[in-house]
């Protein structure tokens, strides 16, 4: 068996990442299937492989076919045509995990209460990250490659009008991405958030009728919405602290890091662990931890050096 998870490795790195763009769940969902690769447990690593593709099923594909329609509707063939690209690969991607997966479940041996256990997990995992690509919408994506630039040439040109349609296609866009993920999967509470969006679009394409010869204040009214939502709670400070300072007590992430100037550390809470990466800008991630805050524990690590030397390093 540890031949066979050490071989696991060079597949892993050959195999084409995920644009994590739009498909930063399934980017995550990597790090998971790394970690069960590791310690050769091949039937959650093939859970996570079914992960990565139900993330691309419900967040990816969704978002994908919102973004085409609106370039097609609007005729913006050349962002069409990106968007029907990215479609294509993410159809590619889909492939390779369940492939994936059905290769590793011929050969798990995983213990069915391990993989029920392993189930709850996973599905906590896909609530976590099902409304977050809405709930950051005027921040990534989207809103700042595309709409922001016409916005701002719009402005240049004096046209508030279509600056008011514009944030209006916006705001739409956003409640259909509500609609469409945390809302179609079955998540509740977000019909809120959608209706709440949608009242902002109609707002704003009733003052097109006035033609304004300036922005109303109401203009970017879309950006504040979700903070006067009840939205999920937010992880303390002092919580995310505790995280990080878990993760640096590892020698593992210790010795990633030695040398290594201008470190930052994100964590992330994932649903039922944490991932902390620290990276910086000469070279990048550095190390990626898996955390187990209750247990003041880390699961698992990986970096750079680790990868390059093929080494497997047991759970603590």
């Amino acid at each position: 068996m540890k031949l066979i998870v050490l071989l696991l490795f060079p597949v892993l790195l050959l195999i084409p990442q995920p644009s994590i763009a739009i498909r930063e769940g399934t980017a995550t969902a990597e790090v998971f299937i790394k970690h069960y690769a590791q310690s050769g447990d091949y039937g959650r690593f093939a859970l996570w492989q079914e992960a990565a593709a139900e993330c691309l099923t419900h967040i990816s594909v969704p978002m994908s076919e919102i973004v085409y329609d609106y370039y097609k509707k609007y005729g913006y063939e050349k962002w069409a045509a990106r968007a029907k690209k990215e479609v294509q690969e993410i159809q590619k991607q889909y492939s390779h995990y369940r492939t994936s997966a059905e290769t590793a479940w011929q050969q798990s041996e995983t213990l069915e209460d391990s993989l029920n256990a392993e189930r709850e997990n996973i599905a906590k995992f896909i609530a976590t990250w099902l409304p977050r690509y809405p709930s950051r919408f005027y921040e990534f994506g989207i809103y700042p490659t595309f709409f922001k630039k016409q916005r701002e040439l719009a402005e240049q040109k004096g046209d508030y009008v279509k600056v008011l349609h514009l944030e209006a296609d916006a705001a739409e866009m956003c409640a259909a991405q509500y609609e469409r993920i945390p809302i179609a999967y079955g998540l509740k509470r977000y019909e809120k958030f959608r209706d709440a969006y949608l009242r902002h679009a109609m707002h704003l394409r009733t003052l097109t009728a006035q033609n304004p010869i300036t922005l109303p204040p109401e203009i970017d009214k879309g950006k504040r919405i979700l903070g006067s939502l009840e939205t999920q709670n937010i992880p303390s400070q002092k919580t995310r602290d505790t995280v990080i300072q878990i993760a640096k007590s590892d020698m593992r992430v210790q010795t990633a890091l030695v040398g290594q100037n201008g470190v930052h550390a994100y964590p992330s809470f994932q649903g039922f662990v944490w991932i902390v990466s620290f990276s910086n800008h000469s070279s990048g991630n550095l190390a990626t931890a898996i955390v187990d805050k209750k247990a003041v524990k880390v699961l698992d690590v990986y970096s750079q050096l680790l990868h390059r030397n093929l080494l497997r390093v047991p759970l603590q």
